[in-house]
């Protein structure tokens, strides 16, 4: 292998630049698509927080709304609320004492009869 180039030909220094330029130029395009991709991702996960904590917070106003109509239901306190109503059921009230203390409702059967309401 010679370092003198000869006319017509490229020399081996010239060879192993070009391949070094295209190995440097692949790589930076791999570099900046990796960077858009990051950015894209950084966008998404902004976009997924805003709307968990958009609905968090509708969850705990549906919450508030239906304490209001459901007495049995403590009222959330707010949308950092960690606890959903149906992950205290271990809290629930005790039963009342006596089995039947009022008639049938209009929706039909005693309340503890009628299904729950998913919220």
């Amino acid at each position: 292998m010679t370092t003198n180039p000869q006319p017509g030909r490229t020399s081996a220094l010239d060879e192993l630049r070009a391949v070094y330029h295209e190995q440097l130029t692949r790589l930076a395009a791999e570099r900046d698509a990796a960077r858009r991709q990051a950015r894209r991702a950084q966008a998404q996960a902004d976009v997924a927080r805003a709307d968990l904590a958009s609905l968090k917070s509708r969850v705990g106003e549906l919450l508030n709304a239906a304490a209001r109509h459901l007495p049995d239901l403590p009222p959330v306190e707010g949308p950092d609320t960690p606890e959903l109503p149906a992950a205290q059921e271990g809290r629930a009230l005790p039963a009342p004492a006596d089995p039947d203390p009022e008639p049938p409702s209009e929706t039909g059967g005693k309340p503890e009869d009628r299904p729950a309401r998913a919220a």
